[in-house]
């Protein structure tokens, strides 16, 4: 039984997303410098690349922070609206000090940037 070239890379792929996605990334590094020529302006936009990826990944950080936790307190269905009902502060420092949760989309994204950031340093060193 002889398994399909196609299907291992199809695999490979959707097992090494942020792998793939770094080699498209140089791939796009190359383009970028064969049209521009310059090794600043391509370790420019890998860099800017790099630091849009590193914001959107601490973003999906910050998503699971909790950081507006105990802000705001909505009432129970059925509970009547009271101007000044305390919020219980053991239970919202609880819940702030909780781990930090990097999610699969966070990780991703961090690693590509931290990826994209290093080669523009290691560029403008050529």
């Amino acid at each position: 039984m002889t398994t399909n070239k196609g299907v291992k890379i199809t695999n490979f792929i959707k097992a090494h997303k942020a792998l793939t996605t770094d080699a498209v990334l140089v791939l796009i590094g190359f383009i970028d410098w064969l049209i521009t020529r310059n090794t600043i302006v391509t370790s420019n936009h890998f860099f800017m690349v790099g630091l849009a990826l590193l914001l959107i990944g601490v973003a999906f950080v910050l998503e699971r922070g909790h950081l507006f936790t105990g802000w705001f307190k909505r009432p129970a269905k059925g509970e009547e609206k009271l101007p000044q009902k305390k919020i219980d502060v053991h239970k919202v420092g609880r819940i702030k000090n909780s781990p930090i949760v990097l999610t699969k989309p966070a990780r991703y994204f961090l690693h590509v940037g931290i990826f994209t950031v290093v080669v523009s340093i290691l560029v403008s060193f050529i």
